[in-house]
């Protein structure tokens, strides 16, 4: 499931949906200069920049890659219009090649990069940055809620009503993302982790999680093989929470949370919302992020978590 907001870009304003997205730093939209051939960006509303007073040529080409395909392009400036701030002369790419399998079919048309500005293009004031250097926000945060309608995204701020208790704080783990540590995950009582850097992306749809946690985790689940697919049981009351403990709080995933039903031999089965990654670090996406309202602070390079109402 993707989580999508409305942009405008140029004067008159073009307007967009896009993934606001803290796994990265860039932001991009198709071009009207795509070819026909890639129907990825025919599916989808294009920026046209002969159409904009404000547009400013770049050139630069670009090719970002991510979990889920490539996009390759060129730069170019422009006035952004967002949440009724206008942000002048924001670097963006114009992408003329979509990954067809990865964005054919999404609703939404570009992405709006909400990372550290060091994982942005060289020479470059990404969106964040351009935010709060331009003091178009009060502070330079913004807060992030996904549990249920209306969804929302709060800049400069966040909002009491979509939280329980009091916002718990960590200090960012790596200044490049925005990552906190974890410092052990437990199921029942077996750990399956020990201390480890988590990145917050809302640009991930599952919890992804170092191989070795995997396979702890299946083990402790008692899952079994099916079709490709490591199956557990559907009965979500016989199953333990994922503990997973972030500075001195415990934040767990119930089995109403990370079980998912599908469909194998015609018949309903639950596998995990959890998924194996070669990799030394965990990613928590909107799995995760549904649960607990989420503030990113980027004055004070830290993060609050709160368990979303």
């Amino acid at each position: 499931m993707e989580y999508y907001g409305t942009i405008s870009m140029g004067n008159p304003r073009q307007n967009f949906s896009v993934i606001f997205d803290t796994g990265s730093s860039n932001t991009w939209l198709p071009s009207v200069n795509c070819p026909k051939s890639n129907s990825a960006c025919q599916n989808h509303r294009k920026y046209n920049s002969s159409r904009s007073s404000s547009y400013i040529p770049d050139g630069r080409n670009f090719t970002l890659r991510y979990g889920s395909g490539r996009v390759v392009g060129y730069l170019s400036k422009d006035t952004m219009h967002v949440a009724g701030a206008e942000l002048p002369s924001l670097t963006f790419g114009e992408s003329l090649f979509l990954q067809h399998f990865a964005f054919s079919s999404v609703k939404f048309d570009g992405l709006v990069g909400l990372g550290l500005g060091v994982l942005s293009w060289s020479n470059t004031t990404p969106f964040l940055e351009l935010l709060c250097t331009k003091r178009l926000v009060e502070k330079c945060v913004f807060s992030v809620y996904i549990r249920r309608d209306p969804r929302e995204i709060v800049f400069g701020g966040f909002d009491e009503t979509k939280f329980e208790g009091k916002l718990h704080y960590v200090p960012v783990s790596q200044w490049r993302t925005w990552s906190l540590e974890i410092a052990k995950t437990t199921v029942a009582s077996k750990q399956i982790g020990g201390r480890s850097n988590a990145i917050l992306d809302t640009g991930t749809s599952l919890v992804l999680v170092p191989q070795q946690t995997y396979h702890n985790l299946l083990n402790t689940l008692s899952a079994r093989q099916q079709n490709g697919y490591f199956v557990v049981t559907c009965r979500s009351g016989s199953l333990p929470n994922i503990n997973i403990l972030i500075g001195d709080t415990v934040f767990p995933l119930t089995p109403s949370n990370y079980l998912m039903e599908i469909i194998l031999d015609r018949k309903p089965v639950c596998v995990l919302a959890i998924a194996p990654i070669n990799r030394g670090f965990w990613v928590l996406g909107d799995i995760f992020l549904r649960l607990y309202y989420t503030v990113f602070d980027a004055t004070e390079k830290r993060i609050g978590l709160a368990k979303a109402k």
